[in-house]
């Protein structure tokens, strides 16, 4: 049985009668033993609901709007917090003052399954996921080397994956897998045998490889670095190499580094058919070519648009002879080597807004900064930035709302 935690007001659950005291027995026929039995058998507009109130069994179907949700949190649907110390976790990495939200280390191979979050794996989760056949999964693998991937998990003994991931496979269940580099751990050599093992297995459908990210925040913390620009231009000669072996194996690229390492290295950033069927972008892969696919398209409209540093030059190209103006957001916040939309503050942006002229009175950025409850990562919301800046403030998902 399946105990609820909370029902939303006004939600399906709500309006048919349910309480925190009642506990979920069936859906549509499925018994119910956690919360993703619920995600699996109430997948469409009815749920057929058994369950007991006290000594009671009841009976009672739901409906809901397409895109809507049940209303239903449920005892037990917490993310399982995670007991890895990785030399990398950006969860250390964060000063005071971000929303509380952020400061949870989650490894749950559910939340892998359902939201897309990367894990790292363990023969619980192994054994879970084949009996729920969740798929596709998103680990991180890092490297497939037992002692290295150990040393970067910071858990002091040997980290073997591939046994793992073999056994995923053998399952059916598909994997994307992620590769953070941290230069002197798994980068040359150690990334040929990570990608080597990677594509011997059918299930690993692709593989994203990105920079391990540092902020200004490390006191106390492993040293480690970035690459630099001779490491990533040898980062993206290597999975150049092994995307061509991909394709004679698979027939696809499989392999795709991060829009970062291109900018690194001085090079170009690939047309956008270079990633293919690629489902990475959260990973910032390909998301500059996306962008750039704008180019010579015609924008009305005018206002600050605000970005980071690593895609200002590429937006500032094809918004090129618009009446937006590209403000470019340095990163005080967590440092300047966190170069992305996604990781700016509300800080950030009051502080750059108040340095344009009085003449730009809307201002424009990117939903990435954004939680669901349109909050940034320093918890302002769009009214506080509204007002600390005296602009209009809107957001925008995609340069689409600006043609």
């Amino acid at each position: 049985m399946l105990g609820i935690l909370s029902v939303t007001p006004g939600s399906p659950a709500s309006a048919a009668g349910l309480r925190k005291i009642d506990r979920l027995v069936a859906c549509n026929g499925i018994p119910l033993n956690d919360w993703i039995d619920f995600l699996y058998s109430a997948n469409g507009l009815f749920a057929d609901l058994t369950y007991t109130r006290g000594p009671l069994i009841r009976k009672l179907t739901l409906r809901r709007k397409p895109g809507y949700d049940w209303g239903f949190t449920f005892v037990g649907q917490e993310p399982a917090v995670c007991r890895k110390k990785c030399i990398f976790c950006f969860v250390d990495q964060l000063p005071g003052g971000v929303r509380q939200s952020l400061l949870i280390k989650d490894d749950d191979i559910r939340y892998s399954f359902v939201q897309g979050t990367y894990v790292t794996l363990d023969r619980d989760d192994t054994e879970y996921a084949i009996r729920k056949h969740l798929s596709p999964l998103h680990i991180s693998v890092h490297s497939t080397d037992p002692s290295v991937r150990g040393r970067i998990l910071g858990t002091g003994r040997a980290e073997p994956v591939m046994p793992m991931l073999e056994k995923l496979s053998g399952a059916g269940i598909e994997m994307e897998t992620q590769i953070v580099i941290v230069p002197g751990f798994n980068d040359g050599e150690q990334l040929n045998r990570t990608l080597e093992d990677l594509l011997s297995i059918p299930g690993v459908i692709s593989v994203g490889v990105v920079p391990v990210g540092l902020t200004k925040h490390r006191s106390g913390l492993p040293e480690i670095r970035r690459p630099d620009e001779a490491e990533a231009s040898h980062i993206v000669n290597q999975c150049s190499i092994w995307r061509m072996k991909a394709m004679k194996t698979r027939n696809k690229t499989w392999v795709y580094p991060s829009d970062e390492f291109f900018v690194m290295a001085g090079l170009d950033v690939p047309p956008s058919h270079y990633y293919e069927s690629c489902t990475l972008r959260e990973n910032g892969i390909g998301l500059l070519a996306d962008l750039l696919s704008n180019l010579g398209k015609k924008f009305t409209g005018s206002g600050a648009v605000c970005t980071g540093t690593l895609a200002a030059p590429f937006l500032r190209r094809v918004l090129n002879g618009s009446d937006y103006h590209v403000t470019v957001v340095e990163n005080h916040f967590l440092g300047p080597d966190i170069t992305v939309a996604g990781l700016l503050s509300g800080a950030d942006i009051v502080r750059s807004v108040k340095e344009l002229p009085d003449l730009y009175n809307s201002v424009i950025l990117p939903g990435v900064m954004f939680n669901h409850d349109m909050l940034t990562l320093d918890d302002l919301s769009l009214d506080e930035i509204s007002r600390l800046t005296g602009r209009e403030v809107l957001v925008v998902k995609d340069l689409e709302e600006l043609i």
